[in-house]
C-alpha cells in the first residue's frame, strides 16, 4: 500500500519478517475469522496480503464455491499458489477505486496504520461490504500505556531497557507517519461508519526466546531506531538478545483485532 512505509521492502529479508510475522499472528487472525461462522461460499477481500498465508488460508475455508481477492502493491511472496479461487493483484487502495466489491469478508492486517489516507481507507472497506458482510482490521498499539505494558511483561530485569525500546519503536514508526495508536482506536472508527456488532479484542502473546518476530523486526529497524536518540547500540543489541534467550519470554506489540457487519 502506498505511503512511507517503515520497512525496507528490498530483499529476501522482507519475506523472512513477513513469515515471522505469519507465525505470531496468524492463529489469531484465523480464530477470529472462524468465529464469525461457516464460510463456505464466501467473497472475501484480503488488503496488504504480504506473504499471503492468511489468503491462502481463506481460499481453502471457502471452498471451490467461494472466490478470494487478495491486494498489495508488492506481490512477489503471494503470487505463486495452487488454489483456483484466490486472485492476487496487484493493487493501490489508496488511489482509485477497489477491484470489485460486494464481500463477505474485507480483513487487513498491519496495514491501515501506516497510511496517511488510513480513515479514507477503511470507510472504502466498509463500502465493499456486502449486506451482512464483515469488515476486519487489525493493527498495532504502541502508544503510551500500552507500550508501558508491553515493558512490564518482559523478563525481570529487563523491564527499564523494554521501555526505553518501546520508546524508541513509538518514536521511529510516528517520525514515518505511523499512527502507532491507531488499533486503539479502530472499534469505534467501525463504529462511526454504521457497521453493527462491533467488538475487539486484544492479541499479546508471551513469546519464548528464539521466536525470530522481535528480534527481526528489530535489527531490521536499528538504522530507524538508533537514529530516534532514545536508544543506544549497545542496548538495542541487548534488547535482541533477550528475545533469542531460550528462557526467557517476552511480550512483541499488542494486536488489536476489531470487526463489525455491515446492515443487511
Amino acid at each position: 500500500m502506498a505511503g512511507t512505509y517503515v520497512f525496507d521492502q528490498v530483499g529476501e529479508g522482507e519475506r523472512a519478517r513477513l513469515a515471522a510475522l505469519e507465525q505470531v499472528y496468524d492463529g489469531a487472525t484465523r480464530d477470529r475469522i472462524a468465529a464469525l461462522g461457516d464460510a463456505t461460499g464466501w467473497r472475501c477481500l484480503e488488503v496488504g496480503c504480504g506473504g499471503g498465508s492468511i489468503a491462502r488460508w481463506l481460499a481453502t475455508r471457502v471452498g471451490a464455491g467461494g472466490e478470494v481477492l487478495a491486494i498489495d502493491l508488492d506481490l512477489r511472496f503471494a503470487a505463486a499458489h495452487d488454489r483456483p479461487n484466490l486472485r492476487v493483484e496487484r493493487h493501490d487502495v489508496t488511489a482509485g477505486p477497489l477491484p470489485s466489491t460486494g464481500f463477505d469478508l474485507v480483513h487487513a492486517r498491519a496495514v491501515l496504520e501506516h497510511l496517511p489516507q488510513r480513515d479514507e481507507v477503511l470507510r472504502t472497506l466498509a463500502d465493499a461490504l456486502a449486506p451482512g458482510g464483515v469488515l476486519m482490521v487489525e493493527d498495532f498499539d504502541i502508544d503510551g500505556p500500552m507500550a508501558d505494558a508491553v515493558a512490564r511483561y518482559w523478563p525481570a530485569g529487563h523491564g527499564e531497557a523494554a521501555g526505553r525500546l518501546m520508546a524508541a519503536l513509538r518514536a521511529a514508526f510516528g517520525a514515518a507517519g505511523v499512527d502507532t495508536g491507531y488499533g486503539r482506536r479502530l472499534p469505534a472508527q467501525l463504529a462511526a461508519l454504521g457497521l453493527t456488532g462491533v467488538g475487539g479484542q486484544l492479541h499479546a502473546p508471551l513469546l519464548p526466546g528464539g521466536t525470530p518476530f522481535l528480534g527481526m523486526t528489530l535489527d531490521r529497524l536499528r538504522p530507524r531506531l538508533l537514529a530516534t536518540g532514545l536508544i543506544t547500540e549497545a542496548e538495542l543489541g541487548t534488547a535482541i538478545e533477550v528475545t533469542q534467550h531460550q528462557d526467557l519470554l517476552h511480550v512483541p506489540n499488542f494486536m488489536v483485532t476489531a470487526w463489525g457487519r455491515r446492515a443487511g
